[in-house]
């Protein structure tokens, strides 16, 4: 039989790219290990992901909250009419547009302060 033709399946994973060393467990008592859990969900990993970030990086990203894709999506929807207050104050002259323009900047300062300072206002 030939040995040289390929089997199929699953490409071989490179060394560097196997998993094959471990870490002693954590032992965590009740409140650790609930906070724990809670911040991985959050994040959106499981458990063992949230274990090897923190491991590696020391910090976690985590996935942005309804509320802050609400407020990235009215930011978005000023930014449009932003552009659309431009055009007309090119059409027809900055200062019939002033007012509106000038509403909907500071608008946008708020929703921003509210991106930054995670909801609050500041």
């Amino acid at each position: 039989m030939n040995n040289t033709m390929k089997k199929g399946g699953r490409p071989r994973l490179l060394n560097t790219e196997k998993k094959k060393y471990k870490l002693p467990p954590v032992r965590l008592g009740t409140v650790d290990y609930v906070t724990v859990k809670n911040r991985s969900k959050q994040a959106g990993l499981t458990l063992t992901e949230y274990q090897r970030q923190m491991i590696l990086h020391g910090q976690i990203v985590e996935r942005m909250t309804a509320e802050q894709m609400e407020l990235y999506r009215q930011l978005a929807g000023m930014g449009n009419n932003m552009n659309q207050l431009a055009h007309q104050a090119n059409k027809y002259g900055y200062y019939k547009d002033a007012e509106m323009y000038h509403k909907n900047v500071m608008h946008v300062n708020n929703l921003i302060k509210k991106i930054l300072y995670d909801g609050k206002d500041n």
